[in-house]
């Protein structure tokens, strides 16, 4: 392996020591020693990756981000064209990534955490304009239609993080098809509303 090899490597070692620490003990168990103590290395290499535990603690956080849009991008070129279809495959795709605990805790607590919660803030953006443009396929330049989708994905975000947590008492197909549902009837056109 190169020099660039080794890192690249390392650094991938030290967020999924991260992620396996939120997972059993949240995210205020992570620190770079824990971290890199996990991992198998000294803490010269975290600091060769990371400045600090916020850093480690966001690219896990934006691994997630990264891996979840890319798979609905993907499921959605062959998901149809009608909203109701894209709109259950994306929020299959955001549940079942969830499926891995330590994935979960971390999207639980981010709200918790500065440096988090401000990388959660990004996404809820960049989602919104996922959801607005290439799932329902809303109009691009519609203030309303932003605001919409906006109050969707953030709505989404709070409802599958509280959903976690054990505070809302529906299953997971049941949660899927409740949030579909109300996607695609919150961002019809008055026309289109029953």
């Amino acid at each position: 392996m190169s020099a660039d090899e080794r890192r690249t490597e390392r650094r991938q070692r030290l967020v999924t020591a991260c992620l396996d620490l939120v997972g059993e003990g949240g995210v205020s168990t992570v620190t770079a020693q824990a971290v890199a103590e996990r991992a198998g290395l000294t803490r010269r290499y975290f600091y060769e990756s990371f400045t600090d535990r916020d850093a480690v603690l966001v690219e896990a956080l934006d691994g997630m981000f990264s891996t979840l849009g890319g798979a609905i991008r993907t499921a959605l070129r062959t998901a149809g064209d009608a909203p109701l279809d894209r709109a259950r495959a994306t929020i299959q795709l955001l549940i079942a990534t969830m499926d891995d605990p330590r994935v979960a805790r971390l999207y639980v607590e981010a709200p918790g955490h500065p440096a988090l919660q401000a990388r959660r803030e990004q996404a809820i953006h960049s989602y919104t304009r996922l959801l607005a443009e290439e799932v329902l396929g809303l109009g691009r330049d519609d203030p309303r239609t932003e605001l919409a989708a906006l109050i969707l994905v953030a709505g989404i975000t709070h409802a599958v993080t509280s959903w976690l947590a054990g505070h809302i008492a529906l299953g997971r197909e049941e949660l899927i098809e409740e949030i579909v549902r109300l996607s695609v009837a919150a961002t019809a056109t008055p026309g289109q509303r029953p």
